[in-house]
């Protein structure tokens, strides 16, 4: 969607460019005095309603400007991590697999009901951010060493190094697929 937006803006820049530049090409001293004659009709006194809407317009296309400016030089995020270990970017591996791996280490674990992991690859270096749903009855402190034992094991047999693991632990109560977080009023 940005690659049409961005060539439908390029391409209204370019045809106003050329049907400036042609005439200028003609005739400079007249484009110039043509130019000149409308900049110097311009009057607005600086406290009014003209030069609110002026400004406002102003603000709001510079706004517009930069933003696109970011998402045109705005890097995606990688969808895959260098593999560590070997000097050169020989292998790497998929942040979805990365997720799925470390799913299902953290779900085997008992009384653990739902592993939700985000991956984020920086460089040769995963960030973890895992959403746990664990029994209410689990005791806290022991879980989530647990949790962070598995998380880095599972990371460390994939080859990869560990960055920022961020855990969050729900407790829920009842089954699997009944799991609602328990919320005190």
């Amino acid at each position: 969607m940005i690659n049409v937006i961005n060539r439908i803006i390029v391409s209204v820049l370019l045809i106003m460019l050329v049907v400036v530049l042609i005439p200028t090409a003609v005739t400079p001293e007249g484009v110039a005095a043509f130019f000149s004659l409308q900049l110097s009709q311009v009057r607005i006194d600086p406290i009014s309603i003209d030069h609110l809407i002026v400004a406002v317009a102003c603000c709001f296309f510079i706004a517009l400007s930069v933003l696109l400016l970011n998402f045109e030089w705005k890097r995606p995020r990688s969808r895959a991590v260098q593999i560590a270990g070997g000097g050169r970017k020989s292998a790497e591996l998929a942040t979805e697999s990365v997720a799925e791996r470390v799913e299902a280490d953290v779900e085997a674990l008992p009384q653990v009901h739902r592993a939700i992991p985000r991956i984020v690859a920086r460089g040769g270096v995963v960030d973890v951010s895992l959403e746990v749903r664990v029994d209410a009855d689990v005791d806290v402190p022991t879980k989530a060493q647990e949790i962070d034992q598995v998380l880095r094991e599972s990371i460390g047999r994939m080859g990869l190094k560990l960055g920022k693991p961020r855990v969050k632990i729900v407790c829920v109560r009842g089954s699997g697929s009944d799991s609602s977080p328990l919320v005190s009023d």
